[in-house]
């Protein structure tokens, strides 16, 4: 049976009026106004008592929904009720089929009493047999509906009135706007108190036929329970908080194509790392991970010490798009194929600031990647990715020496500082193994039992996938932006110049004063400028090569400690003795009793994708050699061979 919905804007007539509902109070009275605003508070019983008498109707034409708002239910059978009950309404059955005639003709008043008898020495009834008053009442429920349901006994209608009401619910409900539902959250004993109080003082202030009777202290704790626990959270902890405790799941998204929508999400991890040389801890590393929502496949992933930034966002974009032959091939423990590449449709981040930077938004209105930005604070919008990080900390984290564990209590007298032994090349090939030779191995409950790797098989016959013909164009693309001029010694970024003959040809081109556009990464050896005449991108070097290997974080720190100095921040000279006293200090920091000195020198010897970064003078010998490249961390592959992978479900109880 379908029954209306008590929805906000549903129009309702009572005595040739028309009544909008308006809101549910928290004590579960209704609003509802009038077409002249005028309101009407009705209690939930009074109001169903009215709709069933038919003394309030719902109007048939919704000026503001447009339709009643219904519901399909169905009404309870007899198995919903206690089985006593149950017993109860089959006897009655039995007296209910015996007092009335084949013909479905009742008995008349004078044969009731001696076919009652008849019918309890029939059934062998343990009970008092029925008056025939009481036998007329069980025939009449019966006959309306033939529902068996009809003669069961209405104990659930039995319990307490409601003895709160009038003045003294008025009191309460004042006690416990003002106390109780504050974000304080006052406990309802002081409630009681206060109310207490208040009723004692208007008693006294009025004659003694007039006084209230005070309610039991457990009354008004009923009374409290009885609100609306929806806006007694909404008070007390905040409407986004409630909505979080009391929200339902709505119907499944469908995802049916791979490439159709990307999760991406960063988390701290649940493991300490050591230094390289040291061997002190440097703390924990963050994790930023993109997951296709289709298949669960990991697209890519980058562990790195600085917080989450664009730059961190836009380096695992290009990881995720880019096929992953290379990133292997420097992995040969890596025993499965990791077939995730490609263009996605559309990109789910969470609403940090990273996620809603300027590059960010010009990079995937680039790449034709649409971006969908679920609610402040609604994790469960991107759930997928949010669910790997628990499985990627109960399969792997959870198992590793030094890992904190979920939270404190979990972690209980575990000395994560004093067994944590791995550094972030070795936590990044572990990763790294886990997730292809594991993660994607294994059948995922989501996709009904088959593995990440075969659904994303399937799925490559069902979806084109798109690459970037050109991997520079890629590069460019998913980089830092800015505008400057062009000056007859190129353009001028972090205090560097860069310049090349295809420059000098577009600076000729240009109107007085026009600025073009620059993308830069943290590597200095080269910056990407924007030739509006040809639509293309020049890639332009760095006129000063003694630079090149080196990061713009730490020569933008240079030359910010030249210029506090009151030095010249454009003199090269003065910021390349800066940059190697920020190495010298880093050297410095990593045998530092403090953690989060360790951590910053750790951060600043590996540059953004993770390998070691190069001091000033390697950088310069490693020019003269004709090297370019940095070499990757250390990692000892023995230190894997014993690693056995624990299931990615939690076990069950």
């Amino acid at each position: 049976m379908q029954t209306f919905l008590l929805k906000p804007g549903l129009v309702v007539r009572r005595n040739d009026r028309l009544w909008c509902f308006v809101k549910r109070l928290i004590d579960n009275r209704f609003v509802f106004n009038d077409e002249l605003g005028e309101p009407w508070t009705v209690a939930e019983s009074e109001f169903h008592r009215l709709y069933g008498k038919r003394e309030l109707t719902i109007e048939l034409e919704q000026p503001h929904l447009g339709a009643v708002p219904v519901i399909t239910n169905a009404p309870r059978d007899l198995s919903t009720y206690p089985k006593p009950h149950v017993d109860e309404a089959l006897r009655r059955k039995k007296y209910v089929d015996g007092l009335m005639a084949p013909s479905g003709q009742r008995y008349q008043a004078a044969e009731m009493p001696s076919r009652i008898s008849e019918i309890a020495l029939a059934i062998n009834d343990k009970k008092r047999p029925p008056s025939p008053a009481t036998a007329w009442r069980w025939m009449a429920a019966f006959e309306a509906t033939r529902c068996v349901t009809k003669l069961v006994p209405a104990h659930g209608n039995k319990g307490r009135h409601r003895i709160i009401n009038g003045e003294v619910e008025d009191i309460l409900l004042d006690v416990i706007n003002a106390l109780y539902l504050t974000s304080e959250r006052t406990p309802v004993a002081k409630i009681w108190f206060e109310f207490r109080d208040r009723l004692l003082s208007r008693n006294q202030s009025v004659p003694p036929s007039q006084r209230l009777q005070l309610p039991s202290r457990n009354s008004v704790y009923r009374f409290v329970e009885g609100l609306d626990p929806y806006l007694v959270d909404c008070a007390r902890l905040g409407r986004r908080a409630a909505n979080q405790k009391h929200r339902t799941a709505g119907t499944e998204m469908q995802v049916t194509n791979i490439l159709d929508r990307w999760e991406i999400d960063h988390t701290l991890m649940d493991v300490l790392i050591v230094d390289l040389e040291t061997g002190k801890v440097i703390g924990r590393p963050y994790i930023t991970v993109v997951l296709d929502r289709a298949s669960r496949m990991v697209m890519a992933f980058l562990i790195h010490l600085g917080v989450p930034n664009a730059e961190t966002v836009l380096r695992t974009i290009d990881r995720a798009i880019r096929p992953k032959q290379e990133w292997l091939s420097r992995h040969p423990e890596v025993l499965s194929a990791w077939l995730a590449r490609g263009l996605a449709l559309r990109l789910v981040p969470d609403n940090a600031a990273e996620f809603h930077s300027g590059a960010i938004y010009a990079a995937f209105n680039d790449l034709g990647i649409e971006l969908f930005y679920p609610r402040a604070r609604g994790p469960e919008m991107k759930g997928a990715v949010e669910r790997f990080f628990r499985t990627l900390n109960l399969g792997l984290l959870h198992c590793l020496p030094g890992t904190t564990r979920s939270n404190t209590r979990d972690r209980g007298d575990y000395p994560a500082e004093k067994m944590a032994c791995l550094t972030l090349g070795t936590l990044d090939a572990i990763v790294l193994k886990w997730i292809v030779d594991v993660y994607h191995q294994t059948p995922h409950r989501g996709l009904r039992k088959k593995t990440p790797a075969e659904v994303w098989k399937e799925g490559e016959s069902e979806r084109p996938i798109h690459l970037p013909a050109d991997l520079d164009a890629l590069e460019s693309i998913l980089a830092m932006r800015d505008e400057r001029p062009i000056h007859h010694y190129g353009v001028e970024l972090s205090g560097l110049r860069y310049n090349s003959p295809e420059l000098g040809h577009l600076r000729h081109r240009l109107a007085a004063g026009e600025k073009v556009e620059v993308r830069y990464r943290d590597e200095l050896d080269h910056v990407w400028v924007y030739d509006s005449r040809k639509k293309i991108f020049l890639k332009v070097p760095c006129t000063n090569n003694s630079v090149i290997g080196l990061s713009r974080d730490l020569y933008d720190s240079a030359r910010k400690m030249v210029r506090d100095a009151k030095g010249d921040a454009d003199d090269f000279g003065a910021i390349h003795r800066a940059y190697k006293q920020i190495m010298a200090d880093v050297e410095r920091a990593k045998h530092s009793k403090k953690l989060r000195n360790r951590r910053n020198a750790a951060k600043s010897l590996i540059d953004k994708e993770g390998y070691a970064r190069p001091s000033a003078d390697d950088a310069q010998n490693a020019l003269a050699d004709g090297s370019r490249t940095p070499q990757p961390l250390l990692l000892d592959i023995a230190e894997l061979s014993g690693f056995t992978v624990r299931s990615i479900d939690p076990p069950k109880n």
